[in-house]
């Protein structure tokens, strides 16, 4: 059985509970609390390098609500748009779920 990711488990938990509260006694990988964010879009890149060169390249550093992971931001969703226009434009694939 693989071992699941802090942020596999913190999404199982939340699927449990199935509401917003701060999910008591979890962590985000830096070790701090969970905290909910509303009207965000993840956006995940490839790797960490390519989601730190796309911070510095491009104006996403100003969208960035929350990081989540190495490779892993939450963006504020009202940017969104613009935001996948521009870095698409500079040769960047990233994910996006919102």
């Amino acid at each position: 059985m693989p071992v699941k990711t802090g942020v596999e488990r913190n999404f199982m938990d939340l699927k449990q509970f199935n509401s917003s509260p701060t999910l008591e006694g979890a962590t985000t990988w830096e070790g701090g609390p969970n905290v909910v964010h509303r009207n965000v879009a993840l956006l995940e890149c490839a790797s960490p390098s390519i989601l730190e060169e796309a911070l510095s390249a491009t104006p996403l550093k100003f969208a960035v609500v929350r990081r989540i992971s190495p490779a892993v931001v939450l963006v504020d969703h009202a940017q969104l748009g613009e935001l996948v226009k521009f870095l698409t434009k500079k040769g960047y694939e990233p994910r996006i779920i919102s």
